[in-house]
């Protein structure tokens, strides 16, 4: 039985129903467009500290996280730094690719973004263990210092 066997008894739609075609699908929502414009240390300190308490990092590991943020860009999202590092953890290399293709840009992906990969690449990587396994800020500090 060929696929077009099974076509063979069906009629096709009235000829009417061709000079009165449905109307077209509704417009998609329009986005709310998010500030291009990445947010002055200060404002990026405290948007960090304030995404990583709201998706369950322990004080101590924010702690943490915001002294690596700290010493890698000085809290500036969109730093590039030497030797190729770029932005807030200054990825590099294979991880700045991730990166770039988890954004969906080849520029400088938003703070909330960054955040979201480098939670992606802390709770997936094995290599970060020693980081979950710390019990005080200098001990996750480390063991970022190590991996990041």
């Amino acid at each position: 039985m060929s696929a077009c066997t099974a076509l063979e008894g069906l009629e096709p739609p009235p000829l009417e129903t061709a000079f009165h075609p449905l109307p077209p699908p509704a417009e998609p929502p329009v986005p709310i467009p998010q500030s291009r414009t990445p947010p002055a240390p200060g404002s990026a300190r405290a948007e960090i500290a304030t995404w990583l308490s709201a998706n369950g990092y322990r004080d101590f590991q924010v702690a943490a996280l915001m002294q690596l943020a700290d010493t890698e860009s000085g809290f500036r999202p969109c730093v590039i730094g030497p030797g190729g590092y770029h932005y807030l953890y200054q990825w590099g290399g294979t991880r700045l690719r991730q990166l770039r293709e988890y954004a969906q840009t080849s520029g400088c992906p938003q703070l909330k973004t960054q955040l979201a990969f480098a939670d992606r690449e802390l709770r997936s990587e094995s290599s970060f263990s020693c980081f979950w396994g710390a019990t005080s800020t200098p001990a996750a500090y480390v063991a970022l210092r190590r991996i990041f």
